[in-house]
């Protein structure tokens, strides 16, 4: 008898998730509530799934994504998945991405992403020049030597690891076909915006929606 219920119940569990992963199929449908891209972008590293963040430390809709809705789903982010963020580089926003990547360059990303959103969002036109980021860079731990290893009163230095990183932005850009921000890209193959998905939080379950898929097919082809 323990036998045939324990039966029971593992059938009544493996049915009711697979209810629950058919209702997701069907809640999400590709070109409505997310887009798939044209041709897909290379990632970084092809044994995970990679997905990317693009933004603009002037958009406040970003600031509240990032604020708000990222931290608690990257934290129980599982390991074979990448975060990545990326800064839009259209061209009223290149400098903001230029200061990202010398944070990224000097390795202070972590520590400066939410002081660069405080500063840039309230008034985005008037964080522009060199004193402007100097100020959020050595007030968040950044050395005057070390900012200006990055910098220069004149302006942006053109160190090579910034303006590679810059270019690479611009490609990736192009390529994931955005055109507005917050945006995700779930694996350089599909494109997630707030405007398809309704809200943040549904930009996320779509990720992880698109997560789930990428994972089955990815463990298809090892076998």
């Amino acid at each position: 008898m323990r036998q045939s219920l324990l039966s029971y119940l593992a059938l009544a569990f493996f049915s009711l998730a697979m209810a629950s992963a058919t209702q997701a199929s069907g809640m999400w449908e590709k070109g409505r509530h997310y887009k798939e891209l044209p041709f897909p972008v290379a990632t970084a590293n092809p044994d995970k799934i990679e997905v990317v963040e693009v933004f603009w430390y002037g958009c406040p809709h970003c600031y509240e994504f990032a604020k708000d809705h990222l931290p608690a789903w990257e934290e129980n982010l599982p390991e074979d998945v990448d975060f990545v963020l990326l800064p839009a580089t259209f061209s009223n926003w290149q400098t903001h991405a230029k200061a990202f990547f010398a944070a990224d360059a000097l390795g202070v990303v972590e520590q400066l992403h939410r002081p660069l959103f405080d500063a840039i969002v309230p008034n985005p036109r008037a964080v522009g020049s060199i004193d402007d980021f100097k100020e959020v860079f050595l007030n968040n731990g950044v050395s005057a030597e070390d900012f200006e290893s990055v910098f220069k009163a004149s302006g942006f230095r053109k160190i090579s690891k910034v303006d590679e990183a810059m270019k690479k932005a611009q490609d990736k850009i192009k390529a994931y076909r955005l055109t507005g921000v917050p945006g995700l890209i779930v694996n350089g193959k599909y494109s997630i915006s707030v405007s398809d998905a309704g809200s943040f939080g549904n930009m996320l379950k779509i990720a992880n929606y698109l997560i789930s898929q990428e994972r089955q097919k990815m463990a298809t082809k090892a076998n």
